[in-house]
């Protein structure tokens, strides 16, 4: 009888000292894993900004859309390296719950699917 009471007072304690810190590292150490992966992103996209630069044509018809193209390259990367896109999807998020609880949703059935298709 001992034995079991004091295995539940620690079982209890270990919850107690663990279960909020423990959640707060997730989300903390999730969130940084983010940041880490949008910034390794920005900077590929600059990268291909500038190979598509360096590899376009001088002259012609095609100048144009590779100037373009690298153009949104560039941009796309500089605000995927910026702090606030986390606040930008996290404000789309709070104006269209519902919407966004529907595209997460069909992207999770496009990922199973080609994940299932790929096995295959």
């Amino acid at each position: 009888m001992e034995q079991t009471e004091r295995a539940q007072q620690e079982s209890d304690f270990r919850q107690e000292s663990i279960g909020e810190p423990r959640e707060e590292s997730t989300v903390g150490s999730a969130g940084e894993y983010l940041d880490k992966a949008l910034n390794l992103i920005g900077r590929k996209m600059r990268s291909a900004a500038n190979i598509v630069r360096e590899r376009a044509p001088q002259e012609g018809a095609a100048t144009s859309a590779f100037t373009q193209a690298s153009n949104v390259l560039d941009a796309t990367g500089r605000y995927m390296m910026r702090e606030r896109v986390m606040n930008d999807v996290g404000g789309v998020v709070r104006r269209y719950p519902l919407r966004s609880l529907g595209v997460c949703f069909l992207a999770g059935l496009l990922v199973g699917n080609a994940t299932r298709i790929a096995r295959r």
